[in-house]
């Protein structure tokens, strides 16, 4: 852990392989540090750093020279205190909805105490308890908070920088990168990783696959689409935003009998399906939120459904994003074109490539253009 360790006070990055640390603006830096490190003086940076574990460090030096960086593991240390990263990106939740004109609340706790919402941000028409988690948590926790949350009339969002993190799928999330504190106070890019899914639509023809709706057999002629991982929200600050102003809008679909998923989708994705209405009374997040089917029915068929909706599925989707099946409506299909091309000025002794396939036919056009009948057909009906 050479580069990874950063001087809280100064803020400088030290790197231990250097004799001046790196800060030759500060000489004499290894004698004031080597042994006297305190907690709060030398903070753990390393993105692999377990959440949870005590980020204080003090450096020494090994029996053969090398220089090191040790964690300093006091027991007031791996309390459940609010660490610097959960304090940084609380600020920097309040910054973004206030940049978009919200209001935003840290640490709001109603009269009856039965939570305390990280920050909660008043939207347009909806109020989002954002809650970043970076310690563990079990699911169970995050189902009762969440709950305890939609009764009071909000929508929880919960952050993790955790692939493995439960708060996934349990409610309403988003995953970030895992950076230093003080990045999270930056105006560095801050991509969301998983949590946001967007509504991709394809002609079965082209997908490449065994038909969805057939399961066996050649595609058909219809439309078919999934809930996949939306690139289009490159920042962190823009989710805030963006659901504040129900641009973003949770829900919730069913996987299984006893397991469903919750993600993020655009408001406009969602116009296109038809809802199969609320969560039951009763059930883990109330009635706030709204659930979708995984096969979802688009509310139209016209062709307007095979334009491109503009985001793009990662090239290699994590564990947490992998898509949901979802079943389109088929737009109507066009009708059939039949060519009469039986006579000889049809047919000519070279055979050249077709100019639609690039096979080789005898065929010729009403041009004389090499080309298949079936080809031409095919064209016809396209336009």
């Amino acid at each position: 852990m050479r580069t990874n360790v950063l001087h809280v006070e100064f803020g400088v990055v030290l790197d231990l392989s250097q004799l001046d640390l790196g800060v030759s603006e500060l000489p004499g830096l290894w004698e004031q540090l080597h042994g006297k490190c305190k907690s709060g003086t030398l903070q753990c940076i390393d993105p692999d750093h377990p959440a949870g574990a005590p980020p204080w460090l003090y450096l020494r030096e090994n029996e053969d020279g090398t220089r090191e960086a040790r964690h300093i593991n006091c027991p007031e240390h791996t309390t459940s205190g609010e660490s610097d990263e959960h304090k940084a990106l609380k600020e920097r939740i309040a910054k973004a909805a206030e940049s978009g004109g919200f209001e935003a609340i840290v640490e709001d706790s109603p009269k009856h105490r039965r939570r305390r919402t990280d920050v909660l941000v008043r939207g347009a028409g909806v109020e989002i308890g954002f809650e970043p988690q970076l310690s563990p948590i079990t699911a169970a926790t995050v189902r009762r908070r969440s709950k305890v949350a939609t009764d009071d009339g909000i929508t929880p969002a919960w952050m993790t920088n955790s692939r493995t993190s439960k708060v996934i799928d349990q409610a309403p999330w988003a995953r970030i990168d895992r950076k230093p504190w003080n990045e999270y106070l930056s105006d560095t890019e801050l991509p969301v990783r998983g949590g946001v899914r967007a509504l991709r639509i394809e002609e079965c023809a082209r997908m490449g696959t065994v038909c969805p709706d057939k399961k066996a057999g050649r595609p058909c002629r219809g439309w078919h689409g999934s809930w996949s991982d939306a690139r289009a929200l490159e920042r962190f600050d823009d989710l805030v935003i963006k659901a504040a102003a129900r641009e973003l809008v949770p829900v919730n679909v069913q996987r299984t009998a006893h397991r469903s998923v919750w993600f993020w989708v655009p408001a406009s994705d969602l116009e296109k399906v038809d809802l199969t209405g609320t969560i039951a009374d009763g059930a883990t997040l109330g009635g706030v939120i709204t659930r979708v089917d995984s096969q979802p029915r688009l509310t139209e068929s016209a062709c307007k459904y095979g334009q491109d909706s503009g985001y793009r599925p990662s090239a290699s989707p994590g564990a947490d994003r992998t898509p949901v099946g979802a079943t389109l409506a088929a737009p109507p299909r066009p009708p059939m074109v039949f060519l009469d091309w039986s006579s000889a000025a049809h047919w000519a002794k070279q055979a050249l490539p077709c100019r639609i396939c690039r096979k080789a036919t005898n065929v010729r056009d009403h041009q004389m253009r090499a080309c298949h009948k079936s080809c031409a057909e095919d064209e016809l009906r396209r336009q």
